[in-house]
């Protein structure tokens, strides 16, 4: 089954946006906080065990964990305050290196998330909860934004319908329609 849809939908569009800007939020903490610690590499990841898509309180400031990049400048300059080197992702060949949960450097990047209301644990849109069969997985999802509209497409071969849980912001459209707008928004952005 496949199908393909216009989403005005101001839930779904929010939390779209809502990622983007915690993204961007985050990129420009941590980069301002590498150029005034002096942190090399562009790499980085930022965890913690607490809630998604929401800013941690001050109690909770303890379970944040920032990861740069291993190489010999961090490694001179914060080499006491780091763990052993590590590759957090299997398909990625940077290894990276954890700042000490005691350390001065980290304590500063928490208060600062803090200070800042920084979105720690930033997941992107769950498309199946706009999906009443789609709830449990069992799908793939193509989206993009042209002339002002996001185009979606889904496509499952683990239900036979799919069905938007709200009847409004769901515009269903031909797959012609949806892939002349894709090849239109490809064209214009080579």
């Amino acid at each position: 089954m496949e199908k393909f849809y216009i989403v005005t939908n101001e839930n779904f569009l929010k939390e779209i946006n809502d990622y983007r800007k915690h993204g961007e939020e985050r990129r420009i903490v941590v980069n301002n906080f590498f150029e005034d610690k002096g942190i090399a590499g562009k790499e980085y990841y930022i965890s913690g065990s607490g809630f998604i898509n929401r800013p941690f309180k001050e109690y909770e400031k303890h379970n944040i964990r920032l990861y740069i990049t291993d190489c010999d400048e961090n490694n001179q300059k914060f080499g006491k305050e780091l763990l052993k080197p590590t590759k957090l992702f299997c398909d990625s060949d940077t290894l990276m290196r954890k700042f000490r949960a005691n350390s001065k450097t980290l304590k500063e990047f928490q208060d600062l998330c803090i200070e800042n209301n920084i979105v720690i644990n930033n997941h992107s849109i769950r498309v199946g909860d706009y999906f009443k069969e789609l709830h449990l997985g069992g799908y793939s999802v193509s989206r993009f934004e042209y002339e002002n509209k996001l185009y979606l497409n889904i496509s499952t071969t683990k239900y036979e319908t799919i069905t938007p849980d709200d009847d409004t912001g769901f515009t269903e459209i031909k797959g012609s329609e949806f892939y002349k707008a894709l090849e239109e928004f490809e064209s214009k952005n080579r």
